[in-house]
């Protein structure tokens, strides 16, 4: 061995199973390449010295101090026991830079993860509609909260002509990027307009659904996927507005008096019969009707009163409570922005666990 070349140095020392120093340890054969490197290396180092143990301390580093006066059978006993729990601790180094080495691919993989949700997230914010059209005295606001990092709900607000407005939310069966591409594959294939020639007919919301439904079922391949959605277009010239639902929860009506109402429709989810119909409902708009659109992410938003954090959250309807809370506020901005700072103040105490949209649409009556 080279006692210059620390390379020779520590390709000898970690080939041994322990070091003898012979002597009292010293500052500066302490500091020896060979004693720095078994330490390093958690090789145990025997001291031959009979100075330390009674008066003071060995120095650190030393694994084991014996007298030289007690014989060469004590250093055998000592040096076959530190040999036998020196194999115990090349497992366990090896173990544990296998395991650092495995724990340092899982953490890239869910860096990688989550930067890849990060993206996705972002590119679905980028579908949302980022100024909601307000014709005819009809102006909308939406709140959208997903749980994780991509929502399963989406929702749009379409200027289909300038009499007509479409308001569309759907949610998708499940959670996470599969729930999130299906959503955002519905909100695109929902057709709007029958166009023939230089004329076009606006199709009902019962028409757009069932053309939805046949497009997931021609599109379904082994693993089937659910949604459900809401659609309704308003007719700005008499205020008239026609809706139908695909398993979706009622579309509720607020009047100016603050009186809620839910518009019940007919229907099942998407991408499951064929032969599904969608059942619409017309009503007439008065001046300061708020409408509202939402996900059943909102039976879970806000448990029952005393209801444990840790536990499961059942469904529940205080969400009405909370919206029959605000039914006062004119506008559908105002309605939105109360609705979101009441479910702040819950998250404080319950996480959010489902993916909350809701869709305000007001007539101010001008």
């Amino acid at each position: 061995m080279n006692e210059r070349d620390p390379i020779s140095i520590a390709m000898a020392v970690r080939e041994v199973q322990a070091l003898v120093l012979v002597g009292a340890p010293t500052v500066e054969n302490m500091q020896s390449p060979a004693i720095e490197e078994a330490i390093s290396s958690m090789i145990p180092v025997v001291a031959l010295c009979a100075e330390f143990g009674q008066s003071q301390d060995a120095p650190a580093g030393i694994s084991f101090v014996l007298d030289p006066q007690l014989g060469p059978e004590h250093l055998a006993t000592a040096l076959s026991a530190l040999i036998a729990r020196q194999r115990e601790i090349h497992r366990l180094q090896f173990d544990t830079a296998t395991a650092m080495k495995f724990s340092g691919g899982l953490r890239n993989q869910i860096d990688n993860i989550q930067e890849e949700l990060q993206l996705a997230a972002s590119v679905q914010r980028e579908f949302l509609p980022r100024i909601l059209p307000s014709i005819g005295g009809i102006a909308s606001a939406a709140l959208w909260r997903p749980a994780a990092y991509v929502s399963g709900d989406i929702y749009n607000v379409m200027r289909l002509d300038e009499h007509h407005l479409g308001l569309f939310v759907t949610d998708a069966v499940g959670h996470g990027v599969p729930a999130a591409l299906l959503t955002l594959v519905i909100s695109r294939s929902l057709p709007t307009k029958e166009i023939n020639g230089n004329s076009y007919r606006i199709l009902s919301p019962s028409e757009a659904l069932t053309q939805v439904n046949a497009d997931m079922l021609t599109r379904a391949g082994r693993t089937t996927r659910f949604a459900t959605a809401i659609y309704a277009v308003i007719d700005t010239r008499n205020h008239q507005l026609t809706v139908a639902s695909a398993g979706h929860l009622p579309m509720m009506r607020i009047s100016r008096g603050g009186t809620c109402e839910a518009i019940p429709t007919a229907g099942g989810l998407l991408g499951v019969f064929e032969d599904e119909t969608f059942t619409e409902q017309v009503i007439t708009l008065s001046a300061g009707d708020k409408l509202l659109f939402y996900t059943d992410g909102f039976e879970q938003a806000f448990p029952e009163l005393g209801h444990d954090p840790s536990a499961p959250r059942l469904p529940n309807h205080r969400y009405l409570d909370v919206f029959n809370e605000f039914a006062s506020v004119e506008s559908s901005q105002a309605f939105i922005e109360n609705i979101n700072k009441r479910l702040d103040e819950e998250s404080d105490d319950f996480p959010q666990i489902d993916d909350l949209t809701l869709l305000c649409a007001s007539w101010t009556g001008i």
